[in-house]
């Protein structure tokens, strides 16, 4: 029986939310094996002067545990 350990990631990109989940993804994978599930949690942005100039995406990882 498998056992999976869950946990929630920002990630952020000067591009795009996608590009966002994709960086939070890539940062995770660095460190973690097995990773099976990621879901969108919530899309956010950091704005100046009426103009976004960070887009991130809080994901949520699902990954076995040895």
């Amino acid at each position: 029986m498998a056992v999976s350990k869950v946990i929630d990631l920002i990630g952020s990109s000067s591009v795009g939310w996608e590009d966002a989940a994709r960086n939070a993804l890539a940062g995770a994978s660095k460190s973690l094996h097995g990773i099976s599930d990621l879901e969108i949690i919530q899309y956010t942005a950091r704005v100046m002067e009426n103009e976004i100039i960070e887009y991130r995406a809080l994901v949520r990882l699902a990954f076995v545990v040895d």
